[in-house]
Order: C-alpha cells, then sequence, then structure tokens
C-alpha cells in the first residue's frame, strides 16, 4: 500500500523544512484561483464544479457525512477547507462550522460563497481562520468533529497536524479524512499543479497513516472499503444471484481497484458520546407525578402538571437552551375529546425545559404550566418529548401521555388574559441601506394579568421583544430574526418603550418585520391573542459607507515584500506592508470630518501565547476611500517592543468611532514579530 511522493520523492526532514515554503504555494494558487472567471466560478460552485467531477465528489461527499455521525449544533472544523464548499454544506445541515486554511484567498473565497447564498444559517455563527501551517488557533477540545476532504495530502507536518487535529477535538469526537489514494501524485493533473505552482502532492500510506495516527492519541482507526461510484455495474440477474448470497458473482478486483485510488479514513477519540444532537433512540416513559385525574379550570388558565420522566433510550438528553437545537424539552398538543387535533401538529401547547441532562436510565421530574383552552368543554393534552429540530420521541415510537381537560367555565365569561400586550409604534415605515443598522421605538404595554420578568440575556421564562423577517408577499425570509430583552421587569397595566434595533438585510428589497413578544422556552404572546406589529422595511439598493457601515469585513495579507515574520533590534521601527481587500459591501472612507467613520489599519500587540499586552498597539491610514471588491497597499510603522522576546500582531481594520472588523467576524492576520537584543 506505500507508495513514494511523485516527483521528486522527498524525505520527512526535507518536508518539514520546506512547510512554509508549500504553505506560499498554496496561497498563490487560491489567488490565481480567485483571480481568474472561471476557476473562481468553478471554485464558488463545488461541488457542482463540473459535470465530469460532480458524481464522484457528491458520492464521496454522502459517504463523509455517514461517517461524521453529524448532530445538530455540532461544532465541525473543516481542516484545509479550500473555498468552504463542504462547510457550506455543513452550515445548511445546522453544524457550527470553522473553517481553516493556509490560504487567506481561499478562505476569501468561502465567504463570498456563504454571502451567496441566502439558505446559509448565520446564527450558527461561521467561521473562517487562517492557519500558519503548524498550530490550529483554537483552545483544547473546542470541536466535536474534524473533517478533512481532499486536503491531507498536501500537508508536508502530517504528524504535526494530526497532533493538532486531536488537541482541539473533544472527548468521543471524531475526525473524517477522504484522501485520494495511490498513484494520485503522479497523475496528471497533480503533476501539473506540482510543476505550475509549487503545491505538495503527497501520497499516502495506510500503514503509515494508522501509526502516526495513534500516536497522536486517536484510540481507534476505520476504512470503509467503498467502490467508485462507476467501478461496478451487474445485470439483473447476477444482482439477484448476489443477492441471493452468490459471492462468486461480485466483482471484487473492481472493488479492490477503487480502495486502492480512494481512503475513506475515521479516526476515533475515545468512545462516541450518543446525545440528543445526534440520537439513536430517543424513548421516555412518561407518567403524572401529582395525584392525577382531570384539570379542571376556566378557559385561558394556566394549570401546573407534575411529570416524572424516565429515560429508556440509549441516548442523552441535553438540556441547555441554545437557540440551534439538539436539546429536549417537555411538550404537548391538544386535542378534542376524540382524540383529533384541536390545532395544527406542528403547534404546541406548552414547552417546558428539564432541570439538568438525562442520561439512558435516569430520571428527571418537570412542572409543565399547561394552559387552558378558552371554550369550554371536554378535551385532551398529549404529552410528549420533542428534541428541538430534530423530532417528537412519539414519532420514534416514544409512548406519550393523555391528560383529560375539563373547561368548565369558557368563552361565555372570559377570564382576563395571562399574557397580552399591545405593540405600537411611530414609525409607519423604515428605511435602511445593505446591512447598516436600524432602529425605531416600539411601545410595549402589559394588559395581561400576568408580570413579565426580564434578563439581560434572553432566558427560559423571560420576555423579550422578538421579531421574524418577510418579503413582500409576507413568506419568512428569517424567523427569529430579532431578539431583544426588556430593559426592566413589566407589571400588568404598566407600559416601557423599548428600541428596536437590528441590522438590515444585505439583499435590497422590500421586506417587513412582524414584530411580538416571547416568554422564553413558553410561547409568543400571539399565540395567546396578542396581535403582532408588522413595520414595513425597505433596504435601497445603495452602497453603504462607513460613516454608516454594513458588513465590515477585509481580507488582509502581506503586501509586497512584506512576510508573515518580522525581526528587528529592540526598540527600532520596521515598516510592513499590507495589502487588504475590502470583502464585505461598505465603501471605506479614508478621511473623516469628525471622530467617527475612518476605516483605518489597525493592530493589537499579543505575547507569544497570543495574549493580550496593547490592545491598540498601531494605526496606519489609508491612501485613498476603498470600494468592496477592491484592494488597497497600506504600510504601517511597527514600533519594536523594548523587550526582547517573541511577539504577535494582530493585525486588523478598524471603522473608527464604530467597531474593529474582526469584532463582527473579519479575519484578522497575525503576524510573528521578534524582538532581539541590539
Amino acid at each position: 500500500m506505500t507508495q513514494a511522493s511523485h516527483p521528486p520523492a522527498l524525505s520527512e526532514q526535507e518536508l518539514l523544512a520546506r512547510t512554509e515554503e508549500f504553505n506560499r504555494a498554496a496561497e498563490a494558487y487560491w489567488r490565481e484561483l480567485r483571480d481568474e472567471p472561471s476557476g473562481r466560478v468553478h471554485a464558488l460552485n463545488k461541488p457542482f464544479g463540473t459535470v465530469a467531477e460532480a458524481p464522484a465528489t457528491v458520492y464521496r461527499l454522502g459517504l463523509v457525512l455517514a461517517e461524521l455521525h453529524l448532530g445538530i449544533g455540532h461544532t465541525v472544523l473543516d481542516f484545509g477547507a479550500g473555498s468552504c464548499w463542504l462547510a457550506s454544506c455543513l452550515n445548511r445541515l445546522g453544524c457550527r462550522t470553522i473553517a481553516i486554511d493556509v490560504s487567506l484567498a481561499a478562505l476569501e473565497l468561502g465567504r463570498e460563497a456563504f454571502a451567496l447564498d441566502r439558505r446559509h444559517r448565520p446564527e450558527l455563527e461561521p467561521r473562517f481562520l487562517p492557519y500558519d501551517g503548524h498550530r490550529i488557533p483554537l483552545p483544547d477540545a473546542s470541536v466535536d468533529r474534524v473533517v478533512c476532504f481532499d486536503a491531507l495530502h498536501h500537508v508536508p507536518n502530517l504528524g504535526e497536524v494530526l497532533s493538532e487535529l486531536f488537541r482541539v477535538l473533544r472527548e468521543g469526537g471524531r475526525a473524517v479524512l477522504a484522501e485520494p489514494g495511490e498513484g494520485h501524485s503522479h497523475a496528471g493533473h497533480s503533476l501539473f499543479d506540482a510543476e505550475r505552482c509549487g503545491v505538495l502532492e503527497n501520497e499516502l500510506s495506510v500503514p503509515d497513516l494508522e501509526r502516526r495516527a495513534r500516536r497522536a492519541g486517536f484510540t481507534d482507526v476505520r476504512l470503509k472499503p467503498y467502490p467508485d461510484p462507476g467501478a461496478i455495474s451487474l445485470g439483473a440477474a447476477a444482482y439477484v444471484r448476489l443477492m441471493e448470497g452468490d459471492a462468486g458473482i461480485f466483482p471484487m478486483a473492481a472493488l479492490q481497484e477503487s480502495l486502492r485510488q480512494f481512503f475513506l479514513v475515521t479516526l476515533a477519540k475515545g468512545e462516541e458520546l450518543v446525545d440528543s444532537r445526534n440520537p439513536r433512540l430517543l424513548r421516555a416513559e412518561i407518567r403524572r407525578a401529582d395525584p392525577g385525574g382531570d384539570l379542571r379550570g376556566r378557559g385561558g388558565a394556566v394549570l401546573p402538571v407534575s411529570l416524572a420522566l424516565r429515560n429508556t433510550g440509549d441516548t442523552l438528553w441535553r438540556h441547555e437552551i441554545d437557540g440551534i437545537g439538539g436539546y429536549v424539552v417537555v411538550s404537548g398538543h391538544l386535542l378534542a375529546e376524540d382524540g383529533r387535533l384541536v390545532s395544527s401538529p406542528f403547534s404546541r401547547v406548552f414547552r417546558t425545559p428539564l432541570p439538568h441532562p438525562v442520561a439512558p436510565g435516569e430520571s428527571a421530574r418537570v412542572v409543565a404550566d399547561v394552559p387552558l383552552p378558552a371554550e369550554r368543554g371536554r378535551y385532551l393534552v398529549r404529552i410528549d418529548l420533542v428534541d428541538e429540530r430534530v423530532g417528537w420521541f412519539s414519532q420514534a415510537g416514544s409512548p406519550t401521555l393523555d391528560v383529560p381537560v375539563v373547561i368548565e367555565t369558557g368563552t361565555d365569561a372570559p377570564p382576563a388574559p395571562g399574557l397580552r400586550a399591545r405593540l405600537s409604534t411611530t414609525s409607519k415605515a423604515v428605511g435602511a441601506r445593505p446591512g447598516t443598522a436600524v432602529s425605531f421605538p416600539v411601545r410595549l404595554e402589559n394588559v395581561g394579568r400576568s408580570p413579565w420578568p426580564h434578563a439581560p440575556a434572553p432566558r427560559s421564562g423571560t420576555v423579550s421583544l422578538g421579531g421574524h423577517l418577510l418579503d413582500r408577499a409576507g413568506r419568512v425570509v428569517a424567523r427569529d430574526f430579532l431578539r431583544l430583552p426588556l430593559p426592566r421587569t413589566v407589571a400588568p397595566g404598566e407600559a416601557v418603550e423599548v428600541p428596536c434595533s437590528f441590522s438590515a438585510p444585505l439583499e435590497p428589497g422590500d421586506y417587513r418585520i412582524e414584530l411580538d413578544l416571547v416568554m422564553e422556552m413558553v410561547c409568543w404572546f400571539e399565540e395567546r391573542g396578542t396581535q403582532p406589529l408588522g413595520v414595513p422595511l425597505v433596504v435601497e439598493d445603495e452602497t453603504p459607507d462607513s460613516f454608516d457601515p454594513g458588513l465590515l469585513r477585509a481580507a488582509l495579507e502581506p503586501g509586497a515584500g512584506g512576510a508573515d515574520t518580522l525581526q528587528g533590534p529592540c526598540g527600532s521601527t520596521l515598516r510592513l506592508p499590507v495589502r487588504a481587500r475590502n470583502t464585505g459591501n461598505t465603501l471605506w472612507r479614508a478621511r473623516s470630518p469628525g471622530p467617527r467613520g475612518q476605516v483605518n489599519l489597525g493592530g493589537h500587540l499579543l505575547d507569544g501565547g497570543r495574549r493580550m499586552l496593547v490592545p491598540d498597539f498601531l494605526r496606519a491610514s489609508l491612501p485613498r476611500d476603498v470600494a468592496p471588491g477592491e484592494n488597497v497597499d497600506v504600510t504601517v510603522l511597527v514600533d519594536i517592543p523594548s523587550a526582547p522576546g517573541r511577539y504577535v500582531i494582530e493585525l486588523d481594520m478598524v471603522d473608527e468611532g464604530i467597531a474593529w472588523f474582526g469584532e463582527n467576524g473579519s479575519p484578522t492576520l497575525p503576524v510573528t514579530l521578534d524582538a532581539v537584543r541590539s
């Protein structure tokens, strides 16, 4: 299975010595691809780059996704992400993605790909991190999964990289590698890239990979023996014979040839944890913990029901609410006495969080506040558990609990509503440029009989101002588009004014913000009879500027003659050329009449361990205004510290008086600074 690199064969010492050279070659490759129109389109359209390569890529992608055992809300590191097409798929599957690559140009393409497709989920906070080829800039045990698709064979320091992947992976996690097999390094396209761009095209050896992976700490190494999609095809009669046990009909030679050409490797870090983000068997026993009997009361009342729950499945129930999903709550539906659903099968009567995680075999007690229907009559509340954004337990065959409900006084004598609000604003319509800050006042009046608890950040049982974004036709563009805490507790009869503040959508058009109050983990007030407040929002097709910015994003790289490592005598001054590309949607103003709105190149000084020493270490002005998509070259003067040692300058753009770009997710540029005695 072992094959030498072609051409030329390099020793491990030679590979390690040339690590920085290969990293620079990767950046040059991606810059050229980014700047060439057809190459750019190909990269942004992956995995559907070409008709010829798409079938094999998508087929292998399916195998990778199956091996990852993904769960909703999992943090997944896409190592060697390139144009981030795989991170894009993972984001839409509900994962928190961290795309990492040695090439800033590749990550720039990735950000563009995310911006082009509105189906991406920004609430999952996708990250794009530059990588120095040695240490992954993440804490220990910070990701649930690692995926590497066609990238590991470009790595010169395989042992170091595997150790880093093991370090950042949580216990119970797994790394899945999809790599070309034997002969790849001397295939035509590989030779072309190696000779023309200088990128490394290595051969992976399965025994060597296993040895290095176990040395890094991985507890198990597994490979999946799948044929290429076009490798094996049987006639109908032969297929039937194979199904009936005639193994001789199987073309083993074709399978073996496929196995030599593609490696699908799974590296395990301990025993896999199965929780409600990626469940297997969701099964619960639900029973009443109170005396039982019918729930009786007036229409609209809220009655407590004490429940005892036991986890009879094989999956840990997570309880922490994160807004993404993969956690378990107690919920239920309202049925008529004959068992017919009174409302939509997707609506809920209540939602009650668990008090703590519940492992298989363990139990928990909760008190569910069940709101009664308004009209008199006999009903059933069917109590179930739901794995948020995954499914109801009953859909997996878990038993539910029916609680009879008797409404003794209905609409002929309606009680005062519990949660009820009146929302109003003086703003008839709101206009903005793409991505810019929007704010208008909203008056909230408590016309119910229950106080509205508040908290600095939304948590279960508190009341927040929320809203959905709708398009011109009334279709939901973004559910939970905004969520704002109240400034204080609001008692019945009181009112409070809240600034409704958010960032406008990045796409121009006519929208509508539909505002409502929400009691976190219980219900939206609309479900209890409150009329939502609709406010038209017009996003103009006009480029924002840094006085009133939209999306502040930049791609930074060393300029002509620059480097990512500096060295000089203590107390001296060095010149550092930097190239900045405006990858956002906002015009950067180089001059400002006041203290706000001018964009500069800035930087923080860190020690060798990336701890902050000087938060505002340097500044350099732009020579001119910079429009979205344009590049600008800036030279910054670096004053070398008086104490010798290794430092890191974290370069970033700053919109003066408004924000550092890095605070909004824009990547920074780390530059190593060695201060030596003069």
